[in-house]
């Protein structure tokens, strides 16, 4: 049947390479290595203690004066998603960054950030098996009943449509930098990357058009 489909209100994620030569042997030497980041390591769970985010409170880009240039580069990317891919005016700034450092066989709940409009991820030590996983936004809610047939994931869309995915999963390499809207849910199932490591961080527009001001 002849028809035209639009893909209202998209929720797009943008992949940008950056150059991360030598940052996973800085965070080895100085920041893991760190006495005085003892205090700055949060332990995902009791159950999941292989994942642990360095500085999760912190920017590390103002803790470590190393890493102020990687800072740049990446709010250059931000800022070029946020005006030319999704149409904003305004500028970002970084609110918090931090490490995340994850063992074979831990995982990443499924979570969301708050107080933030862009967050994202850059990856620093990957192979094969490295994913993450975004929920689409459009199902239904963990907190209400709702009436829902789901759509077959399985089937392939005659028309290449992907409009029915409830899950997409990512495959990132070292050096690729994901960005997404903050409320987008995300996470990985079970480890299998050996030292698995990136650096992830929360972003807010400099000026809002709207009621609330920072």
């Amino acid at each position: 049947m002849q028809h035209e489909t639009v893909g209202l209100f998209a929720q797009p994620i943008t992949k940008v390479n950056l150059n991360v030569t030598g940052i996973a042997e800085f965070f080895d030497n100085h920041v893991r290595g760190n006495s005085e980041t003892k205090n700055k390591i949060n332990i995902e769970s009791i159950s999941n203690s292989g994942l642990r985010h360095y500085h999760n409170d912190d920017n590390v880009f103002e803790v470590y004066p190393e890493l102020k240039d990687l800072g740049d580069r990446i709010l250059n990317a931000a800022n070029f998603v946020y005006q030319e891919v999704l149409n904003h005016n305004t500028t970002l700034r970084i609110t918090n960054a931090w490490f995340n450092e994850c063992d074979i066989g831990s995982e990443q709940f499924t979570h969301n950030h708050c107080n933030c409009i862009i967050s994202g991820t850059l990856y620093l030590r990957t192979d094969e098996n490295t994913s993450i996983n975004f929920k689409s936004p459009f199902t239904n809610t963990d907190f209400a009943p709702s009436l829902v047939d789901y759509p077959d994931v399985k089937k392939p869309n005659k028309y290449g449509y992907n409009y029915h995915f409830l899950h997409v999963t990512v495959s990132p390499s070292d050096g690729d930098c994901l960005f997404w809207g903050s409320h987008i849910n995300h996470g990985y199932p079970l480890n299998k990357t050996p030292g698995r490591l990136s650096l992830s961080f929360n972003m807010v527009p400099t000026t809002f058009n709207c009621t609330y001001k920072v």
